[in-house]
């Protein structure tokens, strides 16, 4: 019943002026505990306010360098395989190098980065600034 008066106060908004609805429904929100809530609750809780992406945008992921893995040519302990899948690299296989210097598959990390702006390693932010 609480979920539905709020989404009633989100899609009435157009109904009623913005100042009629603008205190009371933020004390509506502040009034909400998460915690309380059930699982379908919450669901449609975040289909009412949204989420946010804390993921890189697709073309700075298309952007990040690729580097062809060649065997036996690692440097600094880095790894022979990916630490997202586990799976060991294949000689000639393209990888996507990290500003960190970490490397991973480029399927494994670009679905990593959609989520995620970390590196899962070592958590630097990544940019494409540190890559010129």
């Amino acid at each position: 019943a609480r979920l539905l008066a709020l989404a009633s106060l989100n899609g009435d908004a157009e109904e009623d002026s913005e100042e009629d609805l603008g205190d009371n429904s933020q004390e509506t929100w502040e009034e909400v505990d998460p915690d309380e809530l059930s699982y379908e609750e919450l669901l449609a809780l975040g289909e009412v306010v949204g989420t946010e992406s804390r993921g890189l945008s697709a073309d700075i992921i298309d952007s990040l360098p690729s580097i062809n893995y060649k065997a036996g040519s690692s440097q600094n302990g880095s790894n022979d395989s990916c630490v997202i899948c586990r799976l060991d690299y294949e000689n000639g296989e393209t990888l996507t190098l990290l500003s960190c210097k970490h490397s991973y598959h480029s399927e494994c990390i670009n679905n990593w980065l959609k989520i995620n702006k970390v590196c899962p390693v070592c958590s630097t932010e990544v940019s494409t600034a540190a890559h010129s």
